[in-house]
């Protein structure tokens, strides 16, 4: 074998080696998509959102129907609340971000900075809470903690604009019957002459 192969394939041989040195290093930092929370839908009977402004909304579920005690007029949208358990609760995080408390500010992750959710069951005990930054990188994006957790995670998809405290984007008002529409409890009235 002459000089010139015999240096070809000691560094293809390097390259080769740092290749798999870089993967594993890469790996440490990618995290297979995972839950956020983790809890049943089922369990979960009250949930409280918190804004970075400090306001709050209470979301309250009596069997299957949810309500807001704060405005207890409107009537809850369903596919606002189909559509926050199917992204937010039933969310993924893909990424580790840093183990670092002292890391918490720059991601936006503080209990000042971040919008918070927190998760009742029936006997009201706090199952979890979560707090949520949008602070960083892309729109694509979120970063969250758990507030009794060092680590911040990154989020699979965009959840930050579904945590609103607006009792107007949880709710409607009801709609009223207009008077063409005929009331199930009034019976029919007969215009016949003949009876």
């Amino acid at each position: 074998m002459n000089k010139s192969l015999q240096y070809l394939l000691i560094i293809f041989g390097v390259l080769l080696l740092l290749f798999f040195i870089n993967q594993g290093q890469q790996k440490k930092y990618n995290v297979s998509s995972e839950s956020i929370f983790n809890v049943e839908q089922d369990d979960i009977e009250k949930i409280i959102l918190r804004d970075t402004n400090g306001d709050s909304l209470t979301l309250v579920r009596a069997d299957t129907t949810w309500s807001m005690p704060q405005a207890d007029s409107l009537e809850i949208k369903d596919r606002q609340i189909n559509q926050f358990f199917e992204k937010v609760i039933s969310g993924s995080y893909d990424m580790i971000m840093s183990k670092n408390p002292n890391k918490w500010g720059k991601f936006g992750v503080t209990d000042s900075t971040g919008k918070k959710i927190s998760l009742f069951d029936k006997n009201n005990n706090l199952i979890e809470s979560v707090i949520f930054s949008n602070k960083g990188q892309d729109y694509a994006h979120n970063f969250y903690r758990n507030v009794d957790d060092d680590e911040v995670y990154r989020t699979t998809e965009n959840l930050f604009y579904m945590i609103n405290v607006k009792p107007s984007y949880w709710g409607s008002k009801p709609k009223q019957k207009s008077l063409d529409e005929p009331s199930l409890n009034i019976p029919p009235i007969n215009l016949n002459s003949n009876q």
